[in-house]
């Protein structure tokens, strides 16, 4: 069963491994970055498969054994390239090719150099071996030390997003999140399998094998899906834009702008009189920098008021005037009619969920519920 599954999964990953390198739309680079992560994992499962093949090439096995070191580079360099729309590939990026080498020059003396018997009993050794362990704890750490850098760099995504945009829709990372979340499933279950492999406990081997292969093609099935249905999925931002982080102070003395507290009010009386006379956020996609050129004031002074003076990002401040008029819309009874749809598009929102959410978040109620409650008054 363990075998006919990882069939399946091997020749699934790289059938959408192949249409990823062939589609026309989206991220074409991250389309790229992950048909190598997947082609990458169908190779590493591909022993499942020819093991005759990697019987009498055993070179060959141990450097499709060692080559998922790669995973959490490869993995780290796809969430780059949705994230920054602009990334390009450098020469210094191969230096996360580094643990690879390492681990490859290890099993040189006492495997790669030794004959097929002193191999084969390298392989049926029952006892992890000094070159065995290495490799896992290379693996495994460097996992967790790339994983935390996929996190830092969403969470500084994220805050980027809210200090400089006033679209909800860029700020949608569920499919990402979703991606990493079964990914992070897949690795826990590998990690537990590799483990349990130095014990006797060989039904609760093939047990996780079979798991972690039905799990595998589920990911690989549902990133085809996603593909299909909606390619340019994950929308990424200029890797230029600064988040302007809260209460830190800046790393480059450029970005360094001091703002007093008169100087303060001054800018955001200002805002503030541009955003009644105006209704500059009517616009969905505005942001800071549009803004910006609207009032002839730097965008990074704009944010530095905003978050540092008044403990509002930009995307909850143009988001407020937002609610507002939709509050204003729906508390009339001239409007009674008019469908929540069309108040949302009107005041610059682009989505029902996304109006929804910045309403609640504002108000504490739903729309519904807040034209029902001022209608009934």
């Amino acid at each position: 069963m363990t075998e006919s599954i990882a069939l399946l999964v091997f020749f699934t990953h790289l059938l959408v491994a192949f249409f990823l390198l062939n589609i026309h739309s989206g991220n074409q680079l991250s389309n790229r970055i992950l048909a190598v992560f997947l082609s990458a994992t169908a190779f590493d499962i591909s022993n499942f498969i020819f093991t005759s093949f990697y019987g009498a090439h055993l070179n060959l096995d141990m450097f499709r054994a060692n080559f998922s070191v790669f995973t959490a580079p490869i993995l780290y360099f796809y969430v780059k390239s949705i994230v920054y729309s602009d990334l390009k590939l450098k020469a210094k990026d191969l230096l996360h090719a580094i643990p690879f080498i390492i681990v490859c020059l290890i099993f040189i003396p006492r495997f790669h150099l030794e004959g097929d018997i002193a191999k084969m009993a390298f392989y049926n050794n029952h006892e992890p071996l000094f070159e065995v362990l290495f490799v896992h704890v290379v693996i495994y750490l460097q996992m967790f030390i790339y994983l935390a850098l996929i996190f830092k760099k969403l969470n500084r995504y994220k805050l980027t997003v809210l200090n400089n945009y006033s679209d909800i829709e860029i700020l949608n990372k569920q499919w990402l999140s979703n991606f990493m979340m079964v990914f992070l499933i897949d690795f826990t279950i590998v990690l537990a399998r590799n483990i349990i492999k130095f014990t006797e406990l060989q039904g609760l081997l093939n047990l996780l094998t079979t798991l972690m292969m039905v799990i595998t093609l589920f990911f690989v099935c549902w990133i085809l899906w996603q593909a299909l249905h909606n390619p340019s999925i994950f929308q990424g931002i200029s890797s230029k834009v600064k988040s302007l982080e809260p209460k830190k102070r800046p790393q480059n003395p450029s970005d360094v702008v001091i703002v007093d507290v008169n100087e303060a009010q001054r800018v955001l009386s200002t805002i503030k009189c541009h955003m009644s006379l105006n209704k500059p956020y009517l616009n969905p996609t505005l942001n800071i920098d549009t803004l910006a050129e609207q009032l002839n004031i730097p965008a990074l002074k704009i944010s530095t008021v905003l978050n540092h003076h008044f403990g509002q990002h930009f995307f909850d401040f143009i988001n407020s005037y937002r609610v507002k008029d939709a509050a204003d819309i729906l508390s009339l009874k001239s409007n009674k009619q008019k469908a929540i749809l069309e108040i949302l598009l009107e005041v610059g929102f682009n989505s029902k969920s996304s109006f929804n959410t910045a309403f609640k978040k504002n108000l504490a109620v739903t729309p519904s519920q807040y034209r029902k409650e001022r209608l009934n008054d």
